[in-house]
């Protein structure tokens, strides 16, 4: 995601997104920057897509805390079972 770089302690504009975290940090900027424009109703299309995959990325976060949180119970069990 490109910012605008117009206050040198924001850093560069750029952001890593390397999980679904980053992602949900970038859209929820993106969202904010058109609700506080002079015209949001003007980007409403854009809203709403944007919240969309707001919401889907979400979605995925959770079902990967989900997933990750299965695996560790299914190893406790796997051990127990092992002894």
């Amino acid at each position: 995601m490109v910012t605008e770089k117009s206050n040198k302690l924001k850093g560069s504009g750029w952001r890593k997104i390397s999980d679904p975290k980053d992602l949900e940090k970038s859209l929820v900027t993106m969202l904010n920057r058109i609700l506080m424009s002079d015209d949001s109703l003007s980007h409403c299309g854009k809203f709403a897509n944007l919240s969309h995959a707001w919401i889907a990325c979400r979605r995925l976060r959770l079902d990967i805390e989900e997933v990750r949180d299965l695996r560790q119970r299914l190893e406790k069990i796997e051990q127990e079972a092992a002894k």
